[in-house]
């Protein structure tokens, strides 16, 4: 574990502690027992692995690192950020300078054959440092006010090495701590430990990160929380890239909704103090899409007779339903036809009584057919159901008279 604070601080956290492979068993124990290392060792540890792996990096020169298993950094992802929401702690956002310095450790780690924050060359069989480990972050991650790093190997789980760190209250502290803002995950496969984990933190000075929903890389819902870095005045929001809402008193953490349509979706933040302006983003992949809103019946008709006062019928019912039914929508009514009322006019589904009456005070005082339309929109979706509705205005009901049947 290791933690620094950037070099216009003039004070530092924590300890450095170096550990080079060949790394015995025996002398791992002993590292891990002082605190430094929480180090597994699974048996496949015992291969003679290093000689079966090729450097692909020398010196301290940033490069790309595809990820082995982006699944497994993902979880610890959500399981950093679901422990620090367990302690009343924000989410970090996960941004990729922090993964490609955390990936390329790990590769580093596991080809060169050792063990340490620092970056190290194997030459002719022997460890030789090239870099300082908060020089290669900095390769990828300039700017930066703090920095953390946790690292492991031999763990064969997210689960266990959170666990791990977890019960080692130095790395705890670089889970846990309220300077960090950002995280980067990697982790490869292979080498003398059979995994490989490293964990960088960080905050970079003008960087306000917007996290969605603890940084999940999904969900079902799109009623999402939300996280927003720093202290301002007013903000005003927008999803994907659709039109800005009024602006706002700012608040760090709220519930929003997204446009619910299957995929990948994008909430923004504009956040305003004084003159100070700045937009931040985040995006989440939605994995459902709304339900359909459905009327039945879609078409209702009415009769008004205007020297009576008559109306037929006395009132029509309408069903609002959801497709699929298991998933509900709330719903009010958007327009109607002045001479139409609706009860009620919100509600949710499914409701099979919703009511429509003629309002007679709106009635048109000619005789003929007058039609219009009903909305009904969602209001946690962007999806509605129409229903067309008429009414037929006369002036009298035709009079009629019938003869008695008679039969021979």
């Amino acid at each position: 574990m290791v933690v620094r604070l950037s070099q216009w601080v003039l004070w530092m956290i924590g300890a450095v502690w170096v550990a080079l492979l060949p790394v015995t068993p025996a002398f791992a124990a002993m590292q891990a027992q002082e605190g430094d290392l929480d180090l597994g060792l699974p048996a496949s540890a015992q291969r003679n692995a290093p000689a079966l792996w090729q450097p692909l990096f020398a010196g301290c020169s940033p490069a790309t690192v595809t990820p082995v298993n982006p699944d497994f950094e993902q979880q610890l992802v959500e399981r950093v950020n679901d422990h620090r929401a367990s302690i009343g702690r924000p989410p970090l956002k996960s941004v990729p300078q922090l993964d490609q310095s955390a990936r390329y450790h790990v590769r580093d780690m596991r080809d060169d054959a050792y063990f340490s924050h620092d970056t190290y060359d194997r030459v002719n069989g022997q460890t030789v440092k090239v870099c300082d480990w908060d020089q290669r972050i900095n390769n990828y991650y300039t700017g930066w006010l703090w920095l953390g790093e946790n690292i492991a190997a031999g763990y064969t789980s997210p689960a266990s090495v959170m666990n791990a760190w977890l019960n080692s209250s130095g790395h705890r502290s670089n889970i846990e701590s309220t300077d960090a803002w950002e995280i980067g995950i990697g982790y490869d496969a292979g080498g003398y430990y059979g995994h490989y984990w490293t964990q960088d933190f960080g905050r970079r000075a003008n960087v306000y990160p917007l996290v969605i929903q603890r940084e999940y890389s999904r969900t079902a819902t799109p009623a999402v929380s939300v996280f927003i870095y720093g202290n301002w005045q007013q903000m005003r929001l927008r999803n994907d890239a659709g039109p800005w809402s009024a602006w706002q008193p700012f608040y760090s953490t709220f519930t929003w909704q997204l446009n619910w349509v299957q995929g990948t979706r994008q909430l923004c933040a504009e956040v305003q103090s004084g003159s100070q302006t700045m937009t931040t983003c985040d995006t989440i992949e939605l994995t459902t899409s709304a339900p359909a809103l459905l009327a039945q019946p879609a078409q209702v008709s009415f009769v008004y007779v205007l020297s009576t006062g008559q109306r037929f019928p006395q009132t029509a019912s309408l069903s609002l339903t959801t497709n699929p039914p298991d998933q509900a929508l709330s719903w009010q009514v958007g327009a109607a036809p002045a001479w139409l009322t609706i009860t009620p006019n919100a509600s949710s589904t499914p409701n099979p009584n919703v009511q429509l009456t003629l309002n007679v005070l709106q009635i048109p005082g000619a005789p003929g057919l007058y039609t219009g339309v009903a909305q009904f929109n969602a209001t946690n979706a962007n999806v509605g159901a129409t229903v067309n509705v008429s009414v037929r205005v006369v002036s009298s009901l035709p009079y009629r008279s019938f003869a008695p049947l008679v039969r021979r």
